[in-house]
């Protein structure tokens, strides 16, 4: 008998010491995941969507390490197109506004094909087209942003002025707001691309859907009719104070604080702000979103939508031998459950309820949408991108010669994709 319960003993140990030699091995058999994004998984309400699927996808994947590395903004893009550009360092995954951008990271060979993988995650047919390349879907896309006019409804009730339509309407409700000292348009113009959206539409409501496509293949010149005609308008607007005294000094934080004080009547930006602009802590003024006016005797229309993808992720060819972790993770992604945890975003994934008033409104006016422009600063290489904010910035002093400043950057993208065919 004690025989038998020695050998048992000594079998025992045996098994135990045999398991103590395995556990190091199935801990490096764990797989890594690496994921550059832009914001901090923190108790920020704009951050809840990061917080959850960085918190939600290791419960749920307690097999796969997740190393979520936040960059923050310029900092992603920035990193990202380094690495990009040398084929080395590359994270597993990278959050990615889709584009020609994404694009480009695809025809260097950088990115891994996984179209047949994501084919049965649900979304919306703009998201899914944010995410292709040529035929070949690289990522997925949560959430959407489009541009539109954010405002103040109770300073316009007490001023009896209506939502414009068109341009001309715009321009009179202008006028009146600076009549009553109130500031027409908060803008940001300080930080660069803040001033992108609103010259996107004005180029579109003067040349249609197309005029942006046709300078970026090298049909037209970005210094013809359309984006000269776009620029004085702008410029006119400065000049007659429709953005505030000193716009260059304004930040796009400063102009978000003019919105949430009642300093500024109207915003022209994207859909990302719903949360804040919904947020009682942030503002006591109550806002509305939307669609940009029409140009009369221009050839854009109202249901021209400047817009792309607000969150979405793409995958490097680095994770070619983890297919199976960036495909969890991208289902994840794109789950209701992490989804839901966004307050304010439209959402791109079936069954996620909009979480508020103005993101109701931003997703009618997404809805509504017969063409949509993607953001010209990711729908263009990235050696142009920076010239033309800065461009666009110059529109806001007065001594600017548009059509020069339009000019220079035509030779810029004519160095980079070639001149006019």
């Amino acid at each position: 008998m004690f025989r038998t319960r020695s050998v048992v003993l000594v079998l025992v140990l045996l098994g135990l010491v045999l398991l103590a030699g395995a556990l190091p091995a199935f801990a490096q058999s764990k797989v890594k995941l690496t994921v550059w994004g832009r914001d901090l998984p923190d108790d920020d309400p704009a951050h809840q969507y990061i917080k959850k699927v960085v918190e939600g996808f290791q419960a749920a994947n307690p097999d796969i390490e997740l190393d979520y590395v936040a960059l923050g903004d310029p900092g992603l893009m920035d990193k990202v197109k380094v690495v990009m550009a040398s084929g080395s360092g590359m994270p597993d995954i990278f959050q990615s506004w889709g584009g020609s951008v994404m694009g480009g990271y695809a025809d260097a060979g950088r990115l891994l094909d996984l179209t047949e993988e994501l084919a049965h995650i649900e979304c919306s047919e703009a998201a899914k087209g944010a995410m292709t390349w040529k035929g070949k879907v690289y990522g997925v896309a949560p959430f959407f942003a489009v541009a539109g006019v954010f405002l103040n409804e109770p300073v316009f009730e007490e001023l009896g002025l209506t939502v414009p339509t068109t341009v001309e309407e715009l321009e009179a409700v202008a006028d009146t707001l600076l009549a009553n000292g109130i500031q027409p348009f908060a803008c940001g113009a300080r930080d660069l691309w803040p001033t992108l959206a609103l010259y996107m539409y004005l180029v579109d409501r003067y040349g249609g859907i197309d005029a942006f496509e046709k300078a970026r293949s090298r049909q037209i010149r970005f210094d013809s009719e359309p984006f000269v005609l776009a620029a004085q308008k702008y410029q006119d607007w400065v000049k007659k104070g429709y953005f505030g005294e000193t716009p260059l000094s304004e930040a796009y934080g400063d102009a978000q604080v003019s919105m949430a004080i009642g300093l500024a009547a109207m915003h022209v930006t994207g859909s990302w702000m719903c949360a804040q602009y919904s947020d009682p802590e942030f503002t006591d003024q109550t806002l509305g979103f939307y669609p940009f006016p029409e140009m009369p005797g221009g050839k854009g229309k109202l249901t021209d939508i400047m817009g792309q993808t607000d969150i979405g992720f793409a995958a490097s060819i680095t994770a070619a031998d983890k297919v199976d972790a960036v495909v969890r993770f991208m289902e994840y992604a794109m789950s209701v459950e992490a989804c839901s945890a966004d307050p304010g975003r439209i959402c791109s994934v079936p069954g996620v309820p909009a979480p508020s008033r103005l993101t109701q409104m931003a997703a009618e006016v997404f809805g509504t949408a017969e063409a949509i422009q993607f953001w010209w600063d990711q729908d263009l290489p990235p050696a142009v991108t920076t010239p033309l904010n800065t461009t666009i910035q110059s529109f806001f002093m007065p001594e600017t010669d548009v059509k020069q400043a339009l000019a220079a950057y035509e030779d810029l993208v004519a160095a980079a994709l070639g001149p006019v065919k």
